[in-house]
């Protein structure tokens, strides 16, 4: 039966197909991720197979995500490992004016450094997706991210603003890790691959990113 439920070009085998994809791809960021300074490369191959294999029509997704991991190793880890120390700076800084939120002054301070905390996370939503679209050596790589993160204020913020709900809803529910990196991928790609778009073109027609 050509139309049968098991047939892989069925619309009911491939909406399943992307459910586990959905799964699958989550536990393989997660393990990738173990040792911390491989959370850059494993993000880069979580959203490339995200975006192809689920948003897209592509099969394969975990030959997707270790090809993409394999490819970004170097310049991910090099790029997670200068994110790393701000990243520890930033947390520093939000538990010490934490200590200091008991008055009414202090409160209203760590109100405004949770606000600009959207800022820094969002721009790091852009940095590995950027680099599993386009070829950058760590510093441009860096560089070109940040100027994204300002060009497209609105978006970064509101990167920032999911990415933080994301953390928050792990800490209470940590089961949620096994879906939530790739729904969070599917997300943001939503933002990124619009403003990804004219660069891809500018790319295709050879004019470098």
């Amino acid at each position: 039966m050509a139309g049968g439920i098991f047939n892989p070009d069925n619309w009911f085998y491939r909406s399943t197909e992307k459910l586990v994809d959905l799964v699958f791809l989550s536990v393989f960021w997660l393990a990738c991720s173990l040792p911390v300074v491989t959370v850059g490369p494993a993000t880069a191959a979580l959203y490339n197979a995200a975006v192809r294999c689920i948003r897209g029509d592509e099969r394969n997704s975990w030959g997707v995500f270790l090809r993409t991991f394999r490819a970004e190793l170097k310049v991910g880890v090099l790029a997670t490992l200068a994110v790393l120390p701000a990243a520890a700076a930033l947390l520093f800084l939000q538990g010490l004016l934490y200590q200091t939120a008991s008055a009414p002054a202090g409160v209203a301070l760590y109100a405004g450094y949770q606000l600009f905390l959207l800022l820094p996370l969002g721009a790091a939503c852009y940095l590995f997706p950027v680099l599993s679209r386009f070829t950058f050596r760590t510093g441009g790589l860096l560089l070109n991210c940040a100027k994204l993160a300002v060009a497209h204020l609105p978006s970064t913020a509101a990167m920032g603003l999911m990415l933080a709900l994301a953390i928050w809803v792990c800490s209470f529910l940590p089961l949620l890790a096994v879906v939530l990196p790739t729904v969070m991928a599917l997300v943001q790609s939503l933002f990124l691959e619009r403003i990804f778009r004219p660069y891809l073109r500018r790319e295709q027609d050879g004019e470098g990113p």
